[in-house]
């Protein structure tokens, strides 16, 4: 009888440390996924920061740019010109 109590304990234990051991693995692999994705979306941000840096500069600096941003993004003109629209 004890025999079997002490094989049933045995076997407990080494199925609770199993379910552990395995939900530790899951876990680890859940939170590497997690930061693989973290630092590929920290990547793209310090890509776009330095796009970002770049177009202040130009925007400071370069009178053709502002012309060329204040035209294709803000849809200015300078005084005098006309705007032609054409439908597709």
């Amino acid at each position: 009888m004890r025999r079997v109590l002490r094989y049933t304990l045995i076997l407990l234990l080494v199925s609770f440390l199993s379910y552990a051991f395995v939900k530790e693995i899951a876990r680890l692999y859940f939170l590497y996924e997690e930061n693989q994705r973290i630092e590929g979306r920290i990547f793209e941000l310090q890509l776009e920061n330095k796009r970002l840096k770049k177009k202040i500069e130009a925007l400071k600096n370069d009178q053709r740019f502002i012309e060329k941003v204040a035209r294709e993004e803000l849809g200015m003109i300078k005084e005098g010109e006309k705007v032609f629209k054409f439908k597709e």
